[in-house]
């Protein structure tokens, strides 16, 4: 309904909601560790697989998969002990806006916004500062919603800003290296935890064949409770 809704109203194409999907497909591609590491995808390959929920299709839908994620958290005083470099959690942010679906406020805005915003202003920075949007990918609707919502794209032109930007590791909007849930995987109740665990690794410079080069600013973010409860990390390579 959300995906519907938000075409209603601005003209989004199933070939713009695709790009998502294939840009984090090679971003797996560039991963051992993911699902779909071996691969390829196309935009024809999405747009031809099987509608599971209009408008979506099977691969625009996350893979569910086994598995785990972890991070081990400190204080400050306690990093020159550290084997690896720190990633520094600058800011966060929460919000929950409804329980029941029923009861959301409105089909194509949630409370994205609301913990972006807290977590960017805890940082004292702006969503263009970031090199690299860890983005919940529940399905590839939701990646447009966030990408506006969070503050990165002016309402409305997510389909346009996926289609004309390069979403890989190595391309201008870096986003979802690890492949995201869509080809990475989601691995049960850790599905977000592993766009947590990427902007830390990315932040680091532990990302081997996909790393961002000079990372300096990550965002994470993620959704659950049928898009009701949000939350949202940054991550900095420096205090």
């Amino acid at each position: 309904m959300i995906a519907t809704r938000y075409t209603h109203e601005f003209g989004l194409k199933d070939t713009q909601r695709a790009k998502v999907a294939v840009d984090q497909r090679k971003n797996a591609n560039a991963n051992p560790k993911a699902f779909f590491h071996d691969q390829e995808l196309t935009i024809d390959d999405v747009w031809s697989s099987e509608v599971i929920c209009q408008p979506l299709h099977m691969l625009e839908i996350v893979m569910p998969a086994a598995g785990a994620a972890a991070l081990i958290v400190t204080a400050a005083d306690r990093v020159p002990d550290a084997k690896q470099k720190p990633a520094w959690i600058l800011g966060a942010g929460e919000s929950v806006t409804h329980s029941s679906f029923a009861q959301a406020p409105n089909l194509d805005a949630t409370g994205i916004g609301i913990a972006s915003r807290a977590a960017f202003n805890m940082a004292g920075i702006k969503p263009s500062d970031v090199g690299l949007a860890s983005l919940y990918d529940c399905y590839t609707i939701m990646v447009l919603l966030t990408l506006e919502e969070a503050g990165f794209v002016p309402r409305g032109e997510a389909g346009a800003f996926v289609e004309s930007h390069d979403l890989t590791w190595a391309g201008d909007f870096p986003l979802n290296t690890h492949g995201g849930q869509l080809s990475f995987g989601q691995a049960g109740m850790a599905g977000g935890m592993s766009h947590v665990t990427e902007a830390a690794r990315q932040i680091q410079g532990r990302c081997g064949e996909r790393q961002i080069p000079g990372l300096e600013l990550a965002y994470a973010h993620g959704n659950g409770g049928i898009i009701a409860e949000q939350a949202g990390l940054v991550f900095g390579a420096s205090r």
